[in-house]
């Protein structure tokens, strides 16, 4: 195997670890430069450093886990892929990602997933629903999707998730992680 595979393949084994943790270092992507395209919503491009704060503020929050049963390596494309298991306790979506390199980073990364799964009945579902329309929909504005968030979370069916008991604990870290992304934004 060659050092250039061998570097995309440590770099998919480091994004593995990422998601398996449930928290991504901006180290790993070109934040600035890169960006995700997901069949979720439309064409439109994330940019990675979107990406990163909104699974870290948002999504790791509601998902109970993730499980990484596969990533792979494509020396004649030079294009990684990683298959994802996301569990909301009793749901699964099975998801894929496929991902461009840049200089020693990840920097493009489109993600296939079923968006049939969004319209169950689960509330970690229904709540990450919700939290994928005010993120994806505020056009990938880090700090207007913070402040809609935080909204959200202030209105009627924020309230109901947050005296849910399905929901209850992911929206209380939800609050501590958009409070933590508004102080770091202050500075």
């Amino acid at each position: 195997m060659t050092d250039l595979a061998n570097d995309r393949l440590e770099l998919l084994a480091r994004f593995r670890t990422m998601y398996e943790q449930c928290h991504f270092d901006l180290d790993l992507f070109d934040v600035d430069g890169g960006h995700l395209q997901t069949t979720l919503s439309d064409d439109a491009k994330m940019p990675l450093r979107f990406f990163v704060e909104y699974n870290n503020v948002w999504w790791f929050a509601i998902i109970t886990g993730v499980t990484v049963p596969s990533i792979g390596y494509d020396a004649e494309t030079d294009t990684g892929s990683i298959v994802l298991d996301i569990h909301y306790e009793g749901d699964l979506l099975r998801a894929m990602q496929h991902v461009h390199f840049g200089d020693g980073v990840i920097d493009k990364i489109r993600t296939y997933a079923s968006s049939s799964f969004f319209a169950g009945h689960s509330p970690l579902v229904r709540l990450d629903a919700r939290g994928n329309s005010i993120w994806l929909e505020t056009g990938y504005d880090l700090e207007s999707s913070r402040r809609t968030a935080e909204i959200f979370l202030e209105t009627p069916l924020g309230k109901y998730f947050a005296e849910l008991p399905a929901t209850a604990a992911a929206v209380e870290r939800i609050k501590v992680n958009l409070a933590d992304l508004r102080e770091r934004s202050a500075r």
